[in-house]
């Protein structure tokens, strides 16, 4: 049971993500596997320097011409993490006049001759099918940096209705992440089970609270400190291939210490479960970092037939 439920709770936290309002333009296809189609400006190989390099969105172009996101209010930043002979990209975007917020996390790796690039996690606030929208699929495309600026083209994207698109930003500075981009990016890392980038959101000395953890005392086990919490999202991954959760709701709570507290109600489901279940993940957040993220179970889980003997000896 403990392992089941282990999984479950964290990631809970949260979910959303979002995607580009419909087009009516051509569908450009044939351009999807092996010869590069219409790109003809790939890039060999990862820019040097962009491992941990941050951008901000500036503008957007579709193969017929410029794509107007302004009018939705849209704004995105991006960081872009180095992993071997790939990237990942983590992208907080937002559509102010829809009251929309994504974070999602994108793969892309160069080829010959087109980089692939693939959304792997989409978070949205509020996770509604308005909101969250459709990820886009893994498609061919480039990655390059002209003249100090990032840009991010995509064949037969959702956002020019299967066109191409060219997405472009200018580097920027260094800041601390807002509580909204700290809750989401905590989703997404789980949903991704991403030990290592979820529990870099924590303080050095800051703590998670779980009831998976048997105590003498039956309260909440507390893991004190960003490498004792590292290792309980080790162990917890490790018992489901998959995670989805979504987030229902996040709630401000009052504050008399300077931190910020925000409640954040989910749903959350992996291959073990007959059926979702829900709880709140409690955060205190000050300085871009989380000091407390406490794990509240609001129904219990319900295992799958034949999963239940497994799961509690996995305990």
């Amino acid at each position: 049971m403990r392992s089941i439920i282990v999984v479950v709770l964290a990631s809970l936290l949260v979910a959303c993500g979002g995607g580009p309002q419909e087009r009516t333009t051509p569908d450009e296809r044939g351009d999807l596997v092996g010869g590069g189609g219409v790109i003809g400006h790939q890039t060999l190989g990862i820019p040097p320097g962009i491992d941990g390099s941050r951008w901000r969105w500036t503008e957007a172009y579709c193969t017929e011409g410029p794509l107007d996101l302004l009018a939705r209010g849209y704004a995105a930043t991006v960081e872009v993490h180095q992993d071997g002979d790939s990237l990942t990209l983590v992208t907080d975007q937002v559509f102010a006049t829809e009251s929309c917020q994504h974070t999602l996390v994108q793969h892309a790796a160069p080829g010959v001759p087109d980089w692939q690039i693939e959304e792997v996690t989409r978070i949205a606030v509020p996770s509604t099918p308005e909101c969250f929208g459709s990820p886009e699929a893994r498609r061919p495309g480039d990655l390059r940096i002209t003249d100090g600026r990032l840009e991010v083209l995509i064949q037969r994207s959702q956002w020019c209705n299967g066109l191409e698109v060219r997405m472009v930003y200018e580097r920027a500075p260094e800041e601390l992440l807002s509580e909204d981009q700290i809750i989401r990016r905590y989703a997404a890392f789980w949903s991704r089970g991403d030990a290592a980038a979820l529990s870099a959101l924590f303080a050095t000395g800051g703590s998670l609270l779980e009831p998976f953890t048997q105590t003498q005392t039956g309260d909440a086990y507390r893991h004190v400190g960003r490498e004792a919490v590292l290792a309980w999202f080790e162990e917890t991954f490790e018992t489901a291939p998959w995670r989805s959760l979504r987030i229902t709701e996040i709630t401000e709570d009052p504050s008399a210490d300077g931190a910020s507290h925000r409640t954040v109600t989910w749903e959350y489901m992996d291959p073990r479960l007959s059926e979702p279940f829900s709880g709140t993940t409690r955060f205190t957040i000050a300085a871009g970092e989380i000091f407390e993220a406490r794990i509240e179970l609001t129904s219990e889980p319900a295992e799958v037939a034949g999963d239940q003997e497994e799961a509690s000896e996995g305990g």
